[in-house]
């Protein structure tokens, strides 16, 4: 796997976390992820993965056993790129996060989605 498409797939898994209650609409079939961070990923794919190939991406995503293995994957990628490449992916995490209304918060990031943008920010070496 290459760093551009780790980064669409953490941030994918951000939207994908299970939340206890969505306030907006879930996109068709989904259990956690909204219509507002499937817009998101689309936007960040145009402006900073162009080149990540959608089927690529869906069959990646798939190919794993857990959520846990998909992110450890993924921060192993990830770990191998520079200082600003790591925060880009965490920018990119946060902003999927934000796309959505998710427990009432009124900053849009459930607890959940906090909790695992620090667990990859931490596994990644940033604090």
């Amino acid at each position: 796997m290459k760093s551009n498409m780790a980064l669409l797939v953490l941030s994918w898994q951000t939207a994908c976390l299970y939340h206890e209650k969505e306030v907006e609409q879930l996109l068709p079939g989904a259990t956690s992820a909204t219509q507002a961070e499937s817009d998101e990923l689309d936007k960040i794919h145009d402006e900073v993965t162009p080149e990540v190939d959608w089927d690529d991406f869906n069959d990646i995503y798939a190919s794993f056993s857990s959520a846990k293995a998909r992110t450890d994957a993924c921060v192993e990628v990830v770990n191998r790129e520079s200082r600003e490449f790591k925060q880009k992916v965490l920018d990119c995490m946060t902003r999927i996060a934000a796309a959505s209304r998710e427990e009432d918060n009124l900053d849009n990031i459930s607890p959940d989605e906090r909790r695992y943008i620090e667990e990859v920010r931490a596994a990644l070496g940033l604090r």
